[in-house]
């Protein structure tokens, strides 16, 4: 089953009914251009309009923000839903019915977590209409204003209090028909160890937290005294995983596109308030540190983010902690230093919206900020660049992109008055003792005067890419390229990953490029997209195929003739005369004209 759950052939029905721009055009308001359509892109805001859709091969992209795709994909981006959920969407859009095709296990885990969502809902309409109404709740409303908190603002994050009784919400949901087993599962009531059971969250101020789509997941709760813990929690069930949400991004996703960059608060009211100020792609971390979940989920909103925790030692320290993981998802990671020792809900209300962009506007990268603090903490200590450097080089390591990465190699350098050669040896000495760290160290600039931006992805060889590019194009050369070539002959992964699906594609009954994105991971779908838009020059491109075959031919012939001279070697050392003989018979037929 193609998809996850969908039978291919439902899903090569939809997708040969669903014609993209007719698709597309129900959401975005395209212009004819040529054979193609243009429209700005609905994932990032832009003036200029960057997102086209191609009715020829029915994928999109955008040159602004590198997102592509088909039908599928576009639905799955603009309604933040899986590809089965996508499916299904179009399925009905076309008049194709998707059948469920769960297993008996995964029908009954839907099913857990559907009732799951549904408690949690119905928990966060309880605590609203506490708070709202309820006597018991006067002190949290209380403390509400005293923090500026509007009406709309309440009612828009869904906030609520728990009364401190210990069994309200357990009566409130026994009258629901729920029993206390689903509110001890969602983490919602608690039994001790002489079987009683009573309300997780008692005399706290309640955030819901929603997942991307929306749906209540889990909350936190805040007391309104001095009393621990200030903050508690869901805990972690199967339905609730802190380490792959971030607060508020439901309500920001659409306004982080617009934006085209993320604010990333470190607790519920700094996100909170930002929203209430207008700065509405704001989202927060629920104290924890960043993981990899979270740099996957930002940088399939964005790639660049702006870190704004408090602007107390503790938080300064906390907001260099974990950041290298986002930058190793591919984000590009700016710290905001907020002057006065504020945490951001207390510098918006001090200071409002138009001081918070200048210092938005003043964001440091990572590693310039990271340099920052290491000079201030070895300024009195002799021999210190070691030292520094030790404390920034992880954050080189974990850039993604050559060019940034070279950059920041350079800026270092300048600041510690060395040479961009030292700084790139140290850089490999730590990829060294650090294989995990990064991407390859070969790929850095020996010197400042390699500094190049490449105007496309490096797809490895440019035979193997400019003959993908030629099958992509006109699927009748995919026959004569096989027959040519046998087996999987690329050695770029993307290129092999590609050739495979392609194949599989091309000898199915109904031959669809577009379906290639049905198949790939996401960084191999930007790249398909890309590929898919670049024209071939050229009007007669079946006559480029024999002079990539006979490259390609030459390179594998070249690297065969290069293992035997390496086995030549070692039958040499061993003193094996026979293989010998062999191997030098083998090289003579390479040598061959």
């Amino acid at each position: 089953m193609v998809g996850g759950y969908i039978p291919g052939e439902i899903l090569d029905n939809i997708r040969n009914r669903a014609d993209i721009v007719r698709i597309i055009s129900s959401y975005v308001t395209l212009q004819k251009k040529g054979k193609n359509y243009v429209a700005p892109c609905p994932f990032h805001h832009e003036t200029e309009p960057s997102f086209t859709v191609t009715p020829e091969k029915q994928i999109f992209y955008c040159f602004g923000c590198n997102l592509g795709g088909n039908v599928f994909k576009f639905l799955m981006l603009q309604h933040n839903v899986s590809f089965p959920e996508a499916a299904k969407m179009l399925g009905e859009m076309v008049g194709v019915p998707v059948p469920e095709g769960f297993s008996p296990q995964t029908r009954e885990r839907l099913r857990q977590e559907e009732k799951a969502w549904k408690i949690n809902s119905l928990a966060s309409e309880f605590f609203q209409n506490v708070l709202l109404r309820n006597p018991g709740a006067e002190a949290a409303r209380g403390y509400l204003i005293s923090r500026g908190v509007t009406i709309d603002t309440i009612k828009d994050f869904n906030l609520g209090y728990a009364l401190p009784e210990w069994d309200a919400l357990i009566r409130f949901m026994r009258d629901k028909g729920i029993g206390i087993r689903s509110l001890i599962d969602v983490g919602l009531a608690v039994s001790n160890n002489n079987n009683k059971t009573y309300d997780r969250f008692r005399a706290r101020l309640m955030f819901p937290i929603n997942d991307s789509r929306g749906r209540v997941t889990g909350f936190g709760g805040r007391v309104l005294d001095k009393s621990n813990p200030k903050y508690l929690n869901t805990p972690e069930t199967e339905y609730f995983n802190k380490s792959k949400i971030l607060y508020g991004l439901d309500k920001a996703r659409q306004h982080i596109r617009e934006a085209g960059y993320v604010i990333i608060t470190e607790g519920y009211m700094d996100a909170i308030t930002a929203h209430q100020y207008g700065i509405k792609n704001a989202v927060a971390s629920l104290g924890t540190s960043l993981t990899r979940d979270h740099g996957k989920l930002l940088a399939s909103q964005t790639r660049e983010v702006i870190i704004a925790y408090d602007a107390d030692a503790a938080g300064i320290a906390a907001a260099v902690r974990g950041l290298d993981i986002l930058q190793e998802a591919g984000c590009r990671v700016r710290v905001l230093h907020l002057s006065e020792g504020k945490d951001p809900d207390e510098f918006l209300r001090a200071r409002g919206y138009e001081e918070w962009q200048r210092q938005v506007e003043r964001a440091v990268p990572l590693v310039e900020f990271k340099l920052q603090m290491a000079l201030e903490k070895y300024k009195n200590v002799s021999s210190s660049k070691d030292a520094i450097l030790e404390e920034v080089l992880p954050s080189i390591a974990a850039i993604s992109a050559e060019l940034e990465k070279t950059e920041a190699i350079q800026m270092v350098a300048s600041r510690l008055y060395t040479s961009f050669h030292a700084v790139a040896e140290e850089l490999h000495r730590f990829y060294k003792n650090n294989p995990k760290k990064g991407t390859n160290p070969d790929k850095i600039a020996k010197n400042k005067h390699n500094i190049i931006r490449k105007n496309r992805i490096n797809f490895g060889d440019k035979a193997e890419y400019e003959l993908l590019r030629i099958m992509l194009e006109d699927a009748e050369t995919i026959t004569e390229v096989a027959s040519e070539l046998k087996g999987n002959f690329f050695k770029d992964p993307f290129c092999s990953c590609v050739y495979d699906q392609l194949l599989e594609i091309y000898l199915s009954s109904s031959y669809n490029p577009s379906a290639l994105f049905d198949r790939l991971e996401e960084e191999h779908q930007q790249k398909l997209g890309m590929l898919l838009m670049e024209p071939i020059p050229g009007e007669d491109i079946k006559a480029l195929l024999p002079g990539y075959i006979a490259a390609i031919k030459r390179k594998r012939l070249l690297q065969y003739r290069n293992e035997l001279v390496m086995a030549l070697a070692n039958a040499e050392k061993s003193g094996n005369s026979a293989e010998m003989d062999r191997i030098l018979h083998e090289i003579s037929i390479a040598d061959k004209p």
